[in-house]
């Protein structure tokens, strides 16, 4: 019942197949607006999945027996390994707030659709659901009330039956590992922090804990090398620029926004080499983030 689109672009290969029968749509083409406004459309190659997230667990729990039992906290020091994967509960970082629909529509949507806007720091989402159905949501760093008349606006935009509504805090202050913890996933803080993207972050920190145990060193040096800890944090930088700036200074900033750029550091693939190249490529861009530190470490 938490809000998620359940997308998850194209580098998640770079993690694992997700199986064909827990794809509901293949995701070749997007739409992005900014106050209403549309910016940017494209349609072509594959940009990523919707994937049924139920479908998919099953299939990662394959061969696995999996018990459940209570176990008091004061207990937790009996057991050899305690890997925490309680979600943004035990999360001790900063929380953006989620809500979203799941509607009825005709006719269905292959597109995925994301709305800036210039006074809210976060943006709202069309995404396909398959069977004829759509996830509409809006998240970010607001109230409750704000975000439910902003997704009131985007419901009357896509006119659908509205099936249900859910809400939910989600991590966004980046990854909190913690000394000598183990944590995945929300609990660990590994959701991308501008566009809440939380599946493949949650495969990709679900592995570097295995890495960190099998191989006896601190999760913090899986996270980097698997690229996460930079992503994370360049999206990061890219949040805090958005909450510094005025509503003006963020259409500007999402107008200019390179697409090659966008497209590469929403979908969170961003390697450290390409810095430096995205950062020549694009000079006036990167200044006004503030990011010529890192393009150039």
């Amino acid at each position: 019942m938490k809000p998620c689109g359940w997308g998850v672009p194209y580098s998640v290969d770079d993690v694992l197949r997700i199986p064909g029968d827990a794809v509901l749509e293949t995701v070749r083409g997007y739409r992005i607006f900014v106050d209403g406004r549309l910016l940017h459309e494209y349609s072509g190659r594959r940009l990523g999945d919707i994937v049924d997230k139920e479908a998919f667990i099953r299939y990662l729990l394959e061969g696995v027996d999996v018990v459940h039992v209570g176990v008091s906290p004061g207990r937790l020091s009996e057991y050899s390994l305690v890997v925490d994967a309680r979600g943004h509960a035990a999360y001790p970082g900063r929380k953006a707030l989620a809500l979203q629909a799941t509607v009825r529509v005709e006719p269905p949507r292959e597109e995925i659709w994301v709305y800036f806007y210039s006074d809210l720091v976060g943006y709202g989402w069309v995404f396909p659901a398959g069977d004829r159905a759509a996830h509409v949501g809006v998240g970010g760093l607001a109230g409750k009330e704000f975000l439910e008349r902003r997704l009131a606006e985007l419901l009357r935009t896509v006119r659908g039956e509205v099936v249900r509504v859910s809400g939910s805090p989600i991590a966004s202050g980046g990854l909190k590992p913690g000394k000598g913890r183990l944590a995945v996933g929300e609990a660990l803080g590994a959701v991308m922090p501008l566009t809440g993207e939380g599946i493949r972050p949650g495969l990709i920190s679900a592995r570097a804990v295995y890495e960190s145990i099998a191989k006896g060193k601190p999760l913090e040096e899986h996270l980097k090398t698997s690229g996460l800890a930079l992503n994370v944090e360049l999206q990061l930088r890219i949040l805090s620029l958005l909450e510094k700036s005025t509503p003006e200074e963020r259409v500007r900033v999402f107008s200019s926004a390179p697409l090659e750029l966008l497209e590469r550091v929403t979908a969170g693939n961003v390697e450290p080499r390409e810095l430096l190249g995205f950062s020549l490529r694009y000079p006036a861009f990167f200044a006004r983030l503030g990011l010529k530190a890192v393009a150039r470490g």
